[in-house]
């Protein structure tokens, strides 16, 4: 029993050196909670405050001073610089932009890191990249933007919170009074433009397809600034039609590079001679300061006709020339049954003679032209020019000649109708003689 007893007193014992040992690490945990509270309550405004992190933007050159000064549709960058003295413990998000009229983008989605010292410390800096493209002439202000860091505290732990850059100024104008803000131009350093063409076989026809492929690669620009090449009009001779475009921005060591690759399939509708028309296009180059127009050649094709494109083709001459067929042959009709009971003319006798070669009938139906129309007997009396008696002295003698059988019966007439005109009778035949009268 004695035993059992101080068992239990020894028991009581430690329980009680075990409970001041407890309240006294309570104690310390206590007064060293405010130490521990300051430490958590580090931000990264009280890091910005204390010089610990930092966080500068600027538009195109660092050096530059004031509002920076660019042209419409031209590239600008702006540069967004965070910076620590001690290091980055977690990634780094810039916040967008948004301003009228103005097409912000982060085509660059790495930071170029780099370290370097100021004062007697070494700074960790990260700097972005955000292209800026002003879409109208004007003044512009691009607002505090927000970046997110998460860097480490002198105190060893992790911050992370949200710093703003200032605001900066921009200027946009026209580079030249040739554009305005409604044509359709762009900006960039350098433009390449390539064409490739490709028929669905080598010799086309009607319902064949030709397919058009155009890309424009710029330098420094956007592929949504780029202009739309191919416009999709179709016509008679070809219906169009336009494929999805492809657009790509891409970044490499600090060079933008963009491409606007446009596709139409051009499917005939009609035979012939058929002509892609060219494409035209201006650019203001950044680096020379000089509005360029590129012109993309288009390309001329011969296609076959089929039955039905043919008759679709010319269906107004085929109905015209139907229309005048129709006219002759029954003109034809018409005067082949009039002179079926009459007499047929001298001057269709007379072609038909000398068709026939019936020199002799020939000649009879010229006297008879001559009697008829000159009322004399003899063909050499009709003219006295020379020509006209030679022509007579050779039809007499028996020449087979068509010209100058045809010739002399056209004549015949003009003949009678000058010798008719110098034996018009005076309008006042005594008008000489009362004249001579009162003389």
């Amino acid at each position: 029993m004695l035993t059992q007893s101080k068992s239990i007193q020894n028991y009581h014992s430690l329980s009680q050196s075990n409970l001041l040992i407890d309240i006294g690490f309570m104690v310390v945990l206590v007064l060293l909670m405010p130490f521990n509270g300051f430490a958590a309550e580090l931000d990264i405004d009280q890091l910005q405050r204390n010089h610990d992190v930092e966080v500068t933007a600027w538009i195109g050159q660092q050096e530059d001073s004031g509002a920076a000064q660019v042209s419409v549709n031209q590239q600008v960058i702006l540069n967004i610089e965070v910076a620590t003295s001690r290091w980055f413990t977690g990634g780094t998000r810039i916040g967008t932009i948004d301003v009228a009229n103005l097409i912000a983008k982060q085509r660059n989605q790495l930071a170029t890191n780099f370290i370097d010292t100021k004062g007697d410390k070494t700074w960790a800096r990260q700097r972005w990249e955000v292209t800026l493209y002003p879409q109208a002439s004007g003044s512009f202000v691009i607002p505090p933007v927000p970046v997110w860091v998460k860097v480490s505290a002198p105190d060893g732990s992790n911050v992370a919170g949200t710093l703003y850059t200032p605001p900066l100024g921009l200027e946009a104008t026209l580079p030249t009074g040739l554009v305005s803000d409604t044509t359709p131009w762009f900006v960039a350093s350098n433009v390449e433009v390539e064409q490739q063409w490709h028929t669905s076989q080598e010799q086309l026809k009607v319902g064949d397809a030709i397919t058009r492929t155009v890309t424009v690669s710029a330098q420094d620009s956007l592929s949504v600034l780029l202009p739309n090449l191919l416009s999709g009009q179709s016509t008679q001779q070809y219906h169009v039609y336009p494929q999805p475009h492809q657009l790509s921005d891409l970044q490499t060591r600090g060079d933008y590079q963009s491409a606007r690759t446009e596709q139409s399939v051009y499917v005939i509708q009609q035979g012939g001679d058929i002509t892609i028309p060219d494409i035209e296009f201006q650019w203001w180059n950044s680096k020379t300061n000089q509005l360029e127009t590129v012109v993309v050649k288009g390309q001329s094709y011969h296609v076959k006709h089929t039955l039905a494109s043919f008759l679709k083709a010319y269906s107004s001459w085929l109905i015209a020339a139907g229309v005048v067929l129709t006219l002759m042959v029954s003109t034809t009709l018409s005067v082949k049954r009039y002179y079926r009971k009459r007499p047929v003319p001298a001057w269709l006798t007379f072609r038909r003679l000398v068709r026939a070669g019936r020199w002799g009938e020939v000649r009879t139906l010229l006297y008879r032209q001559t009697r008829t129309h000159t009322s004399l007997l003899e063909m050499t009396k009709v003219d006295s020019s020379a020509s006209w008696q030679q022509d007579s002295l050779r039809v007499q003698s028996g020449e087979q000649d068509v010209s100058l059988v045809k010739r002399m019966w056209r004549s015949i007439p003009r003949n009678r109708q000058r010798k008719f005109a110098l034996r018009v009778p005076k309008a006042i035949p005594t008008l000489d003689k009362v004249r001579q009268n009162r003389g």
